[in-house]
């Protein structure tokens, strides 16, 4: 019997994006199910890829221990979604690739899968990310990363409108990529604690170097959100320094000071800005007078 197939469109992606993470059933094979009861298919496993846009970096194992002994227990509950076959024969998954690699753990040769036609590259990255952010187990970095991925490659122009195909707000989009400014080691620190709260990840990185929001990122990540984020913000009412600035500015209630790292400018640049100290310094004398 032939197989009626979906297009999938930016607006079916949104949908998705609408969708609560306590809702088991993605809408995207509601809308798939709802069009044809005969789509799904038996797919082998060997003619099957990973979506390249895929955010799911690591897949836990104990996560994936639990889904084994689920399928074991009850079956596949859902199927995976897939393109149509390239030339190759080979597939590209859409949602589905915990299932997958259950499948392969288990031994088993083929899976159930709905197949989705004309998938453009945007809706590959699109659509993987959606499914993704409905999973409340997945680090906030993981999606940030993907999202990235997903502008460098300009497969959706500006974060704008990445926010509208996905129906989050400009400003949770921005705050994701604020993250992937904290240093490497920290976001890797981050990712290891499995520390989620975004509002804070955000706050560190308005910290001056790696050292310091290393070390600060230690002294509140066990912290409740309302007390790490004041920690943080009275730290930086106390120390207003300009990052990537050779000015260092501490300020209290009665006195600013001011600091400046000379140590790697030429002759030429530490002599410039003497010049520039004593004008300031003679028009403040003036003031005095």
């Amino acid at each position: 019997m032939a197989k009626k197939r979906n297009r999938i469109t930016a607006e079916m992606s949104k949908t998705i994006a609408d969708s609560s993470p306590l809702i088991k059933k993605s809408k995207l094979q509601d809308l798939a199910l709802e069009s044809n009861e005969n789509i799904i298919t038996l797919v082998p496993l060997e003619k099957l890829q990973n979506n390249p846009y895929q955010p799911r970096i690591d897949i836990n194992i104990q996560s994936l221990n639990e889904l084994i002994s689920s399928i074991e227990q009850n079956g596949l509950l859902q199927p995976i979604i897939v393109t149509i076959p390239q030339e190759n024969g080979v597939r590209t998954i859409i949602a589905g690739h915990r299932r997958f690699e259950a499948f392969k753990i288990m031994g088993k040769k083929e899976i159930q899968a709905i197949v989705i036609d004309n998938v453009k590259e945007q809706d590959l990255a699109i659509l993987s990310l959606t499914e993704n952010l409905m999973r409340e187990n997945l680090h906030p970095i993981e999606n940030a990363i993907a999202m990235k991925n997903i502008l460098t490659n300009n497969i959706v122009e500006s974060q704008n409108k990445l926010a509208e195909y996905l129906g989050l707000s400009k400003g949770y989009i921005s705050k994701l990529m604020n993250i992937l400014k904290l240093p490497n080691k920290t976001i890797q620190l981050i990712k290891d604690d499995n520390y989620k709260d975004i509002n804070i990840l955000v706050l560190l990185n308005k910290l001056p170097n790696e050292e310091t929001i290393t070390k600060i990122y230690h002294e509140i990540k066990k912290l409740p959100r309302s007390e790490a984020e004041k920690f943080i913000k009275n730290l930086l009412s106390k120390n207003v320094i300009k990052k990537n600035s050779i000015l260092n500015i501490k300020q209290t209630k009665t006195t600013t000071t001011i600091s400046i790292d000379v140590k790697d400018l030429s002759e030429e640049k530490k002599q410039k800005i003497e010049e520039k100290i004593n004008e300031l310094n003679n028009l403040i004398m003036e003031w005095d007078k």
